[in-house]
């Protein structure tokens, strides 16, 4: 493997310490958050799937086994956030709809 980084993983590097933490919600409604949630989900996916190869490669790469596991820390937290986000969906059209119904 050459000695130069990848872009992605460069970028990677960039934002790890962002990967684990909550996307700033203020000023979003719940439906785009939960797209902005679902979009960091496939991202980090790709990443988690890039990263195996990586790992996995006779060669070696950049990624390491730790990176690995914050990727898949960071895609644990981010189905969290997403599953609040729905239900924090359903229970705010369920109010909605006593609320008319009564």
């Amino acid at each position: 493997m050459s000695g130069k980084k990848p872009t992605d993983y460069e970028t990677y590097r960039e934002i790890m310490g962002e990967l684990l933490r909550p996307i700033e919600a203020q000023g979003l409604d719940l439906d785009t958050l939960k797209r902005l949630y679902e979009s960091k989900l496939v991202y980090l996916e790709n990443l988690r799937v890039k990263c195996f190869c990586e790992i996995n490669l006779s060669a070696g790469g950049f990624y390491t086994m730790e990176d690995y596991r914050l990727i898949l820390q960071a895609l644990r937290e981010t189905q969290k956030h997403i599953k609040t986000l729905v239900l924090a969906v359903i229970t705010s059209r369920l109010q909605k709809r006593t609320q008319f119904g009564a």
